[in-house]
């Protein structure tokens, strides 16, 4: 008997030694648990910012986060975008905080690392109402940051950004100018990232490309990269090559064809009528870039071809070119009657694509032509021509909208 209560007092004394350890872990479980949960400061100023767009609220959180966050990468390069969009949008000096901004903005312009811009560039990745005063940080930063760009660009990193890439790269300008030509000339640089770095340097118009682009030419074996020079090198004051991009319009490449278009605009003393020739290519880059061109080098002889654009199977963007350079053309009195012209096309039933017929529309609707209906009126009804019409044939709604704020316009 003594014996088995024996074992039973060290079965409960056991049981109590297990039984005090377990109660201290519960204890510093709770004590755990009163500690504050729920997102980080990290995390909420950067959604701030990201998804909002609010600078102000989001500075206090990362400021915060800079102080508790062990890898400070993120926070840092938030803040610099935090303080860049705060100062852009104004909110900063109408929160009074505007000096406290700028010092911010310039000193972690000054100090940031590769690693930083890095981080920039991928938070910028994922679209954003931050992204254009990131970007400028970059931009402000300089030649350090037009490396990190280029070698971007030739990796192939960031592609989001690519677009934005080259607008920055004409913004840093001349400061960057060696480190364009470097990648530009290095023999492992791709020939499309050549051709976007000449269109950079063009768009810089430094002379001191020159040489570079000259040497480049000769020894180019892709046409269209060659013709991206001779275009840059005409804009850079090289009259030579004038001739050479003409011919170009010609050109049984694409790519080729584009470029020289591109730089009609800026040609002197090219014939119109080497441009309305231009306009029968079935390229519409090609032909808005050429429709472009003739609202410089006017001719009342390129309405014809420029109107049988607005029905083509052209896309959308040589089709409101035409219109843009019609509607110059009818400020010059270089279109005589159109008006008539377009609106008997316009509800003769011929046109049957509604889009085209929509661009008709557009058209009758700039001031010239909108003044030549109202002089033909008595003579001509064209308002009750156009009326009748929309009242009982038009049944695309896009065109009858369009239409009715035509008619709006006559009364």
């Amino acid at each position: 008997m003594k014996k088995q209560e024996s074992h039973d007092f060290r079965r409960e004394s056991v049981k109590k030694v297990m039984i005090i350890p377990l109660v201290i872990l519960l204890l510093a479980s709770f004590g755990c648990d009163t500690k504050q949960k729920g997102p980080s400061n990290l995390s909420v100023g950067k959604s701030k910012l990201i998804d909002s767009g609010n600078a102000m609220e989001a500075v206090a959180l990362l400021e915060k986060a800079e102080q508790e966050e062990v890898n400070k990468l993120e926070p840092r390069a938030l803040l610099l975008i935090a303080y860049s969009h705060g100062l852009a949008t104004g909110d900063a000096s109408t929160y009074g905080v505007e000096a406290k901004f700028k010092n911010q903005r310039e000193q972690r312009i000054q100090q940031l690392t590769e690693a930083e811009m890095q981080q920039i560039l991928q938070i910028l990745s994922t679209r954003s109402r931050v992204l254009k005063a990131g970007l400028q940080a970059l931009v402000d930063k300089g030649p350090e940051a037009t490396a990190i760009v280029l070698d971007s660009l030739a990796r192939g990193r960031y592609p989001a950004l690519h677009p934005n890439f080259t607008e920055m790269l004409v913004q840093m300008g001349s400061d960057s100018l060696d480190l364009i030509l470097a990648r530009l000339t290095g023999e492992t640089t791709p020939p499309a990232l050549k051709t976007k770095l000449v269109q950079v340097l063009s768009e810089i118009g430094d002379a001191k490309a020159v040489d570079a682009l000259k040497t480049l030419q000769s020894e180019t074996s892709e046409a269209a990269l060659a013709m991206e020079i001779n275009t840059t090198l005409y804009q850079l004051g090289e009259d030579a090559y004038k001739k050479d991009i003409i011919d170009g319009l010609n050109h049984d490449d694409v790519a080729v064809r584009r470029a020289a278009a591109k730089t009609m605009v800026d040609i002197e003393d090219i014939s119109p009528k080497v441009l309305t020739a231009g306009l029968k290519d079935g390229d519409s880059e090609v032909v808005a870039s050429l429709v472009k061109a003739l609202a410089i080098h006017q001719d009342a002889a390129a309405v014809d071809a420029l109107v049988n654009i607005l029905t083509s199977e052209l896309n959308k963007d040589p089709k409101q070119a035409a219109i843009d350079t019609l509607d110059i053309y009818g400020q010059k009195k270089l279109t005589g009657g159109l008006a008539k012209r377009i609106t008997t096309l316009l509800i003769g039933g011929t046109v049957t694509d509604p889009d085209n017929r929509f661009y008709l529309v557009q058209l009758l609707k700039r001031e010239p032509f909108l003044k030549q209906i109202r002089v033909l009126e008595s003579i001509e009804g064209l308002t009750s021509k156009l009326y009748q019409y929309h009242q009982n044939k038009e049944t695309e709604t896009l065109v009858k909208t369009a239409l009715k704020q035509l008619l709006d316009a006559l009364e």
